[in-house]
């Protein structure tokens, strides 16, 4: 099974549960359950802001195929 197989099948992977597979409010709740988890700094940063960030500017206009959403959090 490929890696994005596990969203069409419902299996829960260990980035996202799936529950917040198709969540219009998916950066909420990822902050909320993670400051719940006892993380006191949260952020959420989108895939669209690291393709931004990451794939701008480029030459050859190389540009991610899909991402993940990620969550940064300390203690």
């Amino acid at each position: 099974m490929a890696a994005g197989d596990s969203i069409l099948t419902g299996t829960p992977t260990f980035l996202l549960p799936t529950e917040l597979v198709d969540d219009a409010d998916r950066a909420g709740k990822m902050l909320a359950l993670a400051r719940d988890a006892g993380f006191n700094d949260t952020r959420y940063v989108a895939r669209a802001s690291l393709a931004e960030r990451y794939f701008a500017n480029r030459t050859d206009g190389l540009r991610p195929s899909s991402g993940e959403d990620l969550l940064v959090a300390t203690i």
